[in-house]
């Protein structure tokens, strides 16, 4: 997908399918940096990426636990959502970088709290409400 990418998702299911299609050439070692509030269809998109992958089990957002793995086919998927986490916060870094570098496949809510570290490759996305079941979403970089 090039940066000029920018969608409308007029439904969650919509929102998945663009997930699933966003790891289709997916070689390992992809990170994607999801930014939207809170409902903005973030772990939608998840979602759809670890089925594409070939995970058959429930995708939830790891709000309490920061990561989750999912076993793919081909590829795990880590899910890390960073919501409650304060800014800049050092004692995750090595966590991070071993989750980051790792090969697999990364999706990270809440990115702008860990940006710094985030390797250059990362692809950033932005979701934004438009109404109750449409979202943009936006390539940022």
């Amino acid at each position: 997908m090039n940066s000029e990418v920018s969608i409308i998702s007029k439904s969650p299911k919509e929102t998945i399918d663009f997930g699933k299609e966003l790891v289709k050439t997916t070689r390992g070692g992809e990170v994607f940096a999801l930014i939207g509030e809170l409902g903005a269809g973030k772990t939608q998109i998840v979602k759809g990426a670890a089925l594409a992958l070939g995970f058959q089990g429930e995708v939830t957002s790891p709000t309490f636990s920061l990561v989750h793995c999912y076993k793919g086919e081909k590829h795990s998927l880590f899910h890390v959502d960073l919501y409650r986490i304060e800014k800049g916060e050092s004692s995750l870094y090595l966590y991070l970088e071993e989750i980051l570098y790792s090969g697999e496949v990364c999706f990270i809510e809440w990115p702008e709290k860990i940006e710094k570290w985030l390797p250059a490759w990362t692809q950033y996305w932005e979701i934004t409400i438009i109404s109750e079941n449409e979202r943009k979403i936006k390539r940022l970089r």
